[in-house]
């Protein structure tokens, strides 16, 4: 069975919990594993090392510095399925950032994410 741990910051406020709440209902059923800052997503993807090919990691990246945070611990996602969700549009700097993460699928924090559980679930089934 597929896993996903979920990297949402505790920090990340109202717009995570709407994130949160919107995979919650369109991924039933699905084991998810919440983390709530970058050291337990590491942790927790340490511990699913046997299952990596079950394992499926979305990135919710409030803000920059978050993004930083994980590219420090990149090696530690290499050869994962990444999908990541960004903090803004118009940022060279993220892209650039964003594309050495090889992530299968990346949105932004103002969409309402429904394409992106359309991927999780495609990724989920096979």
């Amino acid at each position: 069975m597929k896993k996903i741990i979920l990297f949402v910051d505790r920090s990340s406020g109202e717009k995570g919990r709407f994130f949160l709440k919107v995979i919650q209902k369109r991924l039933p059923g699905i084991k998810m594993q919440v983390c709530r800052s970058v050291t337990s997503c590491v942790t927790e993807i340490n511990q699913t090392k046997p299952y990596v090919e079950n394992l499926i990691i979305v990135f919710f990246t409030d803000n920059d510095d978050r993004l930083d945070d994980l590219y420090e611990k990149k090696h530690i996602f290499q050869d994962k399925k990444i999908v990541m969700v960004l903090p803004q549009k118009n940022n060279r700097e993220i892209s650039a950032i964003v594309h050495r993460f090889f992530p299968r699928y990346f949105t932004f924090m103002d969409d309402q994410y429904g394409d992106l559980c359309d991927v999780l679930n495609k990724m989920i089934v096979q």
